[in-house]
């Protein structure tokens, strides 16, 4: 097996959480560096047990032995500028989710790291779950035959952090949840969005707002998309109709991640069922394979492109009193 060295650039609860058991898991990774200007007491912990430097300037991180990778897991609007640090090192990079703000900075961050050859990838969990991967499977052999309309709900948000501070958490439940159905839903029913509009509940602006509410259309084909901080506290489903049938996804409410699935055949009473895997880390796993292969990971920088504009417009169609607004023709599918 491929040794390689890991730079955390954040490590915070989601890297504790998500990312940090896989790789403490694979034998052949070594934490070499970890930047957190405010390390936790379970951070320094992590530190010390890899003999890794820890520090809270980006610029006095060690140079890395080759092959060697960055996982950026720092609040949502920093991500485009500690990407592009970790790209001036020449280093792969996996970033958590959302990729970042703005569709201009996705495109051309996608267009640098392929340009130098390095691996990159967004963390977008639900790609690697065994629910969601079932259901796309379904979808695509006609299980439910021709898909008619979508609808997804997504309610409650974080309660205190800098998930609320405009200037770190960009949006609100828009930014940190929608943009999960943003990408899931056009890899799970394999079509291209073609238009949104979208409402949006404001708040005081010195802190974010509280979600909304999404039209997201693919041709004639319909989403209803909810995504409000309201309501029973990270509340996650995904229902997909189509003629024959019905598939149900939806999040424990006792697991931050793992999908359950229901599909309900026609009209002759079978429902399938499979439980939420709950274990983390599937997009540490893939990225590594692929760092390890050079080859693509699932979820790559031109593969996000499309959630963070589907987001950045769904803003925007808000500000314009619920206008509806085309996608671009490049967006990925």
């Amino acid at each position: 097996m491929t040794a390689l060295d890991v730079v955390m650039v954040g490590c915070g609860a989601f890297a504790h959480r998500y990312h940090v058991p896989a790789l403490r898991e694979d034998a052949g990774v070594r934490i070499a560096a970890i930047f957190d200007p405010k390390p936790s007491a379970a951070t320094r912990a992590l530190a010390d047990a890899y003999a890794a430097p820890l520090t809270d300037r980006l610029e006095a991180l060690p140079a890395l032995r080759s092959p060697a990778f960055a996982i950026v897991s720092t609040p949502h609007t920093l991500h485009a500028v500690h990407v592009e640090t970790v790209l001036d090192r020449d280093l792969d990079v996996l970033v958590d989710k959302p990729f970042v703000m703005h569709a201009a900075d996705a495109r051309r961050l996608a267009a640098r790291a392929d340009a130098q050859r390095r691996v990159n990838g967004v963390a977008y969990n639900r790609r690697f779950d065994a629910g969601c991967l079932r259901a796309r499977a379904i979808v695509a052999a006609g299980g439910i035959g021709e898909v008619r309309f979508v609808q997804t709900v997504q309610l409650g948000y974080e309660r205190a952090g800098w998930f609320l501070v405009p200037e770190l958490g960009g949006g609100g439940p828009y930014t940190g949840r929608a943009s999960h159905m943003a990408d899931i839903v056009p890899w799970l029913i394999g079509r291209r969005p073609t238009r949104l509009r979208s409402r949006l509940r404001t708040s005081d602006p010195a802190r974010s707002d509280h979600g909304g509410f999404i039209e997201l259309a693919f041709g004639d084909l319909e989403c209803q998309m909810t995504c409000i901080e309201e309501g029973w506290h990270m509340w996650d489903e995904i229902r997909i109709f189509g003629d024959d049938g019905l598939v149900e996804l939806r999040r424990p409410l006792t697991a931050p991640i793992g999908w359950s699935l229901a599909w309900h055949r026609s009209r002759d009473g079978r429902v399938d069922t499979m439980a939420a895997d709950t274990t983390p880390g599937g997009a540490t796993r893939d990225f590594m394979r692929a760092v390890r292969e050079r080859s693509r990971p699932a979820c790559t920088f031109a593969d996000a492109v499309a959630s963070v504009e589907i987001v950045e417009l769904a803003f925007e169609s808000a500000r314009r009193d619920g206008e509806w607004l085309s996608l671009a023709d490049s967006i990925a599918g």
